[in-house]
C-alpha cells in the first residue's frame, strides 16, 4: 500500500457565513501526480492555502508525512514551518522578484534552507562559505534542469510567460521539497509551452522524486499528467478517481466538464 504524504480528513473552512471547504476528505500518495479540478469558486485555491498553512480551517485535520516517516499536523502551523517540512508551491499569478535575474530568484529559494543564521552570515566562516557554494551549485543545477541555464542572467520580468512558469518551479525546487503544489502552472502559456511544461512536471516527479499536487483548468493537460483526480464543487468533493473515471462521471460532466472554464479559481 502506498504511503500517504497528505491526508485531509473532514476539513471545513469558513469565512464568516461563507463555506469555502465543506467536509473535504482526500489523500495524496507519495510519488504520485494528483490533480484537483473544479469550476471557479469550487475551493481549489482555498485547499492549497489550507495545505500550506496560509488558511486555518475550523474543523477537521490535515496531516503531512515527513521524510523520516513521522507525521506533522498542518493546521495551526505557520507557512514557514510547513515549507521547512518539505512543502513548496507556485501561484496562479507570477510572484517572481521581477527586478532580479533568473539566477537570483532561484538562489533566494536555495538560500532559504541554508539555516546559517545571522551570526554565521556576518562571520562568514568555513561552514558559511561551504553552504554558499552548495546553494550556488544547486541554483545552477536547477536552472539547467528547467532549461533556463542560458537565461540565468536575464531579468525575470523580461522572460516569456512560459519561462517564468519554469523559473517558478525551479525556485520551488530550490527549497528541497518533498511535495510541490502547482497552482494553475499552464495559465497564459501557448500549446508549445504547455507540452514543455507537462514534460518538466513529469521529470520533477520521476527524476527528483518530488510528489506533485496540481490545480489546472486545462483538461487536456490534466488528463495527460494526473494519475488520480479529485473534483471539487461548491467546496465539496463530488468525485475521485483515475482520468478515465472522471471523464465518464455524469456528476462531474454536469458540474464542470460540460462547461467552459478559463478564469481563475
Amino acid at each position: 500500500m502506498s504511503e500517504s504524504i497528505f491526508v485531509v480528513d473532514h476539513v471545513t473552512l469558513r469565512f464568516g457565513g461563507v463555506v469555502s471547504l465543506n467536509d473535504v476528505t482526500l489523500r495524496m500518495d507519495r510519488g504520485e501526480i494528483l490533480a484537483i479540478i473544479g469550476p471557479n469558486g469550487a475551493g481549489k485555491t482555498s485547499l492549497f492555502n489550507s495545505l500550506t498553512g496560509v488558511y486555518r480551517p475550523q474543523e477537521g485535520s490535515i496531516t503531512l508525512t515527513l521524510r523520516d516517516g513521522s507525521t506533522m499536523p498542518v493546521i495551526g502551523k505557520k507557512p514557514h514551518r510547513v515549507s521547512a517540512a518539505g512543502v513548496a508551491r507556485t501561484f496562479q499569478a507570477s510572484r517572481m522578484f521581477s527586478a532580479l535575474t533568473a539566477y537570483e530568484n532561484v538562489k533566494i529559494g536555495a538560500e532559504s534552507h541554508r539555516g546559517i543564521g545571522v551570526v554565521g552570515a556576518m562571520l562568514r566562516g568555513p561552514l558559511t562559505r561551504r553552504d554558499e557554494r552548495q546553494s550556488d551549485d544547486r541554483t545552477v543545477e536547477l536552472l539547467r534542469f528547467v532549461g533556463l541555464q542560458d537565461r540565468a542572467n536575464t531579468i525575470s520580468s523580461s522572460l516569456s510567460y512560459g519561462d517564468r512558469r519554469r523559473l517558478e518551479i525551479a525556485r520551488g525546487l530550490a527549497t528541497q521539497p518533498q511535495v510541490l503544489l502547482l497552482d494553475e502552472p499552464a495559465a497564459g502559456t501557448n500549446p508549445s509551452e504547455k507540452r514543455e511544461l507537462a514534460s518538466l512536471i513529469r521529470r520533477v516527479r520521476d527524476e527528483m522524486g518530488v510528489s506533485i499536487l496540481l490545480i489546472e483548468h486545462d483538461m487536456k493537460l490534466v488528463m495527460s499528467l494526473a494519475e488520480r483526480l479529485y473534483v471539487l464543487n461548491f467546496g465539496s468533493v463530488i468525485a475521485e478517481g483515475a482520468p478515465d473515471e472522471i471523464r465518464a462521471n455524469p456528476v462531474v460532466i454536469d458540474a464542470y466538464l460540460g462547461t467552459t472554464t478559463t478564469a481563475e479559481a
